[in-house]
């Protein structure tokens, strides 16, 4: 048993099979909300334990209690807390009470500056953890975080799955309580194939009775003994390291007691494409593939979940399913094949895009219009980029993609190869999609550059343009990841492009897009003298008219296109944070990103100037002089004066030095030299603080003063031109 002066807190939570994304958030919530419940109660360390079936949290050498402290706290003065009898009057026992103490508490203390108060001492803390856990722990459960949750029989409790079970022991005895009619206990059960109750007192017990019973509880040891097996498996066949860290993740947070089985499929299949293979093994199946120089093989490796079985079984079980989904695939592919990628595509017409934004099909129009604008920018062959942006989306309307819609853009490559398409316009219909997440490969060529960005751009635009931007943590669009991907294109692979321009061209793009919809529609003889005639006419366009009309320009189209650079620069911050990078530093950095052309490429090469120097010894020490120059100019306006109008030599001593300094940064930022820069600006400091010494700037002469703060405002302007350094902290 344990030592009852230091007790133990387990609290373990039973539930259906949770999914395995939901686990470890739902742990941790478990966890965090105990530590909040328990916040000031001394404690030693805190484990957590998580599988499909339950959510755990042990406490070691938890205090009985919080800790007591005594507060002394004064009140109105004496003569009016106590009447001439002595007694505490209306006022003292109203005070006395209000503080949690009684009137006979009340004494009279003197204060320094107020003289004779009434005082009372009141105690805080103390709190027994029996009840607290008691009076929360029900509320602490009903909280924890799942992204999706059930409600289920007559209602009332929201939770992930079912919940069946609370067990809730302290120091070996059951904390008093329920949660929605199930009453905390001391009882847990063990695999589904093991499932009889265990009574338990304490961390180590419960433990042992759960790995008696088919249970590994802790995750860490549940995932170092997958990764042993899948290791053993690629020693025992000679195989490659079978090893992908999103499939073992998920794998770990599926199983109670990890099993290894290896299955086999018929070596013919292995003429399907590759990544076929793979994608219904690990997406569909949970399999791990398994890979010989690089090169497939037909094995396969299933992490099971049932100890008493037969591996033989299980393995042809599996093998059978991963069968049948292979043989469908073999015949959907040679299905497809017998149509080109253009008769698919006739199907697009059929497939809404967005409601009141046309159809897949006009999406690709749209693609075909503005990829081969772009194509110029990106060196790209136009015509390639025409080609594979009228073929981009046709495989969304094969049986293959219908039946693996992970495959979308590959199916696409596939058939535009088979079909003898150029690989410049094979490459573009499946790289259009990248990047797909932040880390994702960028698309490799000048054209699928050139596609990738036009996906991106039209569904920017489109969204935007009806009010359909993502708000809270809600995107079902992907705009975030759309804009993300944008600026992930041009900084990694160095394309200078204005991001203001290349909206403000997607934006009249998509409209006249719309027109020409709406122009076809006229021509057959439909009415389209107003927004709401032209909604009528083009139902398929409605959101995009009545937002945007039907004018030669988009209505508000100013508007939108800043809107669109405010969002992207917000992704852009959002991803250099994620980095790691300091956030004062990147708004320095962005400011003025609002005005003019905005270059993400330089964006990126000032912000990585800039992190290179904040915080270091040099750039601190300058920073002070800086902000005193930037708080003189602030709210000021003026041009800086010529040096014949300069008598005093420290006035032409800085000005000579700021022109040397912005004919430095000036051509070191075209090369996109921003250290330098950063060098010949800092180089300014110095004799700026000899110009604060050798004259007074707010000279009483208004001529001579504003000679002077026109001197500081080129020299601000200077500073302007790499980042505002008023917003970098001195910390």
């Amino acid at each position: 048993m344990n030592d009852p002066s230091k007790p133990d807190l387990l609290v373990e939570i039973g539930v259906e099979e949770l999914p395995a994304g939901m686990v470890l958030p739902a742990v941790e919530g478990l966890r965090d909300g105990l530590l909040a419940l328990l916040a000031g109660v001394e404690r030693g360390a805190v484990r957590t334990y998580a599988t499909p079936r339950r959510l755990a949290v042990a406490i070691v050498d938890l205090a009985h209690a919080q800790p007591s402290t005594e507060r002394e706290i004064t009140g109105p003065p004496a003569e009016r807390a106590f009447g001439p009898d002595g007694r505490p009057t209306e006022v003292g026992v109203a005070f006395a009470v209000g503080k949690g103490a009684r009137a006979e508490d009340l004494r009279v203390v003197e204060l320094p500056k107020r003289g004779r108060v009434a005082a009372v001492t009141i105690r805080e803390g103390g709190a027994r953890v029996v009840d607290l856990l008691s009076a929360g722990l029900a509320d602490l459960i009903t909280k924890i975080p799942f992204p999706k949750k059930m409600i289920w029989g007559n209602g009332g409790l929201a939770f992930g799955r079912p919940l069946q079970r609370v067990l809730a022991i302290f120091g070996g005895q059951v904390i008093p309580g329920e949660v929605h009619g199930i009453p905390f206990g001391n009882v847990t059960v063990g695999h589904r194939l093991a499932p009889e109750p265990v009574t338990v007192g304490n961390e180590a017990f419960w433990l042992a009775s759960l790995r008696a019973h088919y249970v590994e509880p802790d995750v860490a040891v549940r995932r170092a003994r997958v990764e042993a097996m899948l290791e053993e498996t690629a020693r025992e066949l000679g195989a490659d390291p079978i090893r992908n860290d999103a499939l073992l993740d998920e794998v770990v947070q599926l199983v109670e007691w990890p099993v290894r089985v290896l299955g086999t499929f018929d070596e013919d299949l292995l003429g399907l494409p590759p990544r076929l293979l793979v994608t219904s093994m690990r997406v569909h199946q949970r399999y791990f593939p398994v890979s010989k120089r690089g090169k497939l093989t037909n094995r396969f490796v299933v992490i099971g979940n049932n100890p008493l079985a037969d591996p033989e079984v299980v393995a042809e079980g599996n093998a059978r399913v991963l069968r049948a989904r292979f043989y469908d695939a073999r015949f959907f592919l040679r299905e497809d094949q017998n149509k080109r990628l253009e008769e698919h595509g006739e199907k697009l017409g059929a497939m809404r895009w967005i409601r009141g934004l046309g159809t897949m099909a006009d999406k690709a129009q749209r693609l075909v219009r503005h990829g081969a604008a772009l194509s110029d920018l990106f060196g790209a062959d136009a015509a390639a980029v025409a080609r594979a942006g009228a073929l981009c989306k046709c495989d969304l309307a094969t049986q293959m993609v219908g039946e693996f819609p992970e495959l979308q853009g590959h199916v696409g490559q596939l058939y535009a190869r088979h079909q003898g398409e150029p690989d410049a316009v094979a490459v573009a219909i499946e790289e259009h999609y990248q990047p797909r997440f932040a880390g994702d490969a960028l698309p490799a060529g000048p054209e699928a550059r050139a596609l990738a960005v036009a996906e991106r751009l039209d569904a920017l635009v489109g969204c935007f343009g009806i009010g359909m931007e993502p708000s809270g943590s809600g995107d079902p669009q992907g705009l975030r990841r759309a804009a993300s991907g944008l600026v992930q294109i041009f900084s990694e692979s160095g394309l200078r492009l204005d991001l203001r321009a290349l909206f403000a061209s997607a934006v009249a793009s998509f409209h006249a897009a719309c027109l020409d919809t709406l122009q076809a529609a006229a021509q057959a003889g439909h009415a389209t003298g107003t927004v709401e005639q032209a909604a009528a006419a083009v139902p398929a366009f409605d959101a995009w008219f009545k937002a945007r009309g039907v004018g030669e320009e988009a209505r508000g189209a100013a508007e939108l296109v800043e809107k669109l650079v405010t969002f992207t620069l917000a992704r852009f911050k959002a991803n250099q944070i994620e980095r790691g990078r300091s956030t004062d530093v990147v708004e320095a950095a962005l400011t003025g990103a609002e005005r003019g052309a905005v270059d993400v490429v330089a964006l990126g090469a000032r912000l990585d100037a800039l992190a290179a120097v904040a915080g270091t010894e040099r750039f601190i020490a300058i920073l002070t002089t800086v902000k005193r120059l930037l708080n003189i100019t602030r709210d000021q306006s003026g041009e800086a004066p010529s040096a014949a109008d300069c008598p005093e030599p420290a006035e032409q001593a800085l000005l000579a030095a700021t022109a040397a300094a912005a004919a430095e940064v000036s051509a070191a930022a075209e090369r996109l030299d921003y250290g330098a820069a950063l060098d010949a600006v800092i180089a300014l400091a110095e004799p700026v603080e000899a110009f604060f010494v050798a004259v007074m700037v707010l000279d009483p002469d208004p001529v001579v003063r504003a000679r002077r703060v026109g001197i500081l405002l080129g020299v601000a302007a200077v500073f302007g031109a790499i980042a505002d350094f008023s917003r970098i902290s001195t910390r």
